[in-house]
């Protein structure tokens, strides 16, 4: 089974990266609960924008929302919302967007990609795995290391991500398995 890598790290240097702490929703009559803290945070993060503009990396659904993550004029845009309207978009360029692949080969049998976005102390981490021909996906969202929601893409719709390394190398950046990350140049 496929899991993601622990964020405390760069990248995973096991065969199979940790999986995320379970976490309990903690019950105070002042607070929300997490998953609708976080998906506060969905709504409120970014103002509202065009579907993605250029080229799919990744989409999925959850329920009815739609998680894309394009490639447009050396930028790489997440959106989480309705189609048409997401309710939240992030944007980083490419050279030094947060990205992660495992394993190094990308012809296994089993992978994992990861693209991270950052913004006001919120991570957004999108990711996408296949573990022989089952192709699953989500978002984990966290505030530093507090896991406040993964929502995972509806079954059937999680698309693969690794068209990013192909950009990613176009820019002459290598991955490097060693230090589990994207080296500035492959020498």
């Amino acid at each position: 089974q496929i899991t993601p890598c622990d964020f405390q790290t760069v990248g995973c240097a096991t065969a199979h990266p940790p999986p995320f702490p379970t976490l309990r929703p903690r019950r105070h009559r002042r607070t929300l609960p997490p998953m609708r803290a976080a998906l506060l945070l969905l709504t409120l993060s970014a103002p509202a924008q065009a579907a993605c503009p250029g080229e799919t990396l990744f989409s999925c659904t959850i329920g009815p929302k739609t998680v894309q993550v394009c490639h447009d004029a050396g930028s790489v845009t997440y959106s989480f919302g309705p189609k048409d309207a997401p309710e939240l978009t992030l944007t980083e360029p490419l050279v030094s967007v947060a990205a992660t692949r495992w394993p190094e080969n990308m012809n296994a049998t089993a992978t994992w990609e990861t693209v991270e976005f950052f913004t006001n102390g919120t991570f957004y981490e999108v990711w996408t795995g296949l573990d022989t021909d089952l192709r699953v996906g989500g978002v984990k969202v966290r505030q530093g290391t507090t896991l406040i929601a993964d929502l995972a893409c509806d079954p059937g719709t999680a698309t693969p991500m690794d068209r990013l390394s192909v950009l990613k190398q176009g820019l002459g950046q290598c991955w490097d398995p060693d230090s589990q990350g994207w080296t500035p140049s492959c020498t």
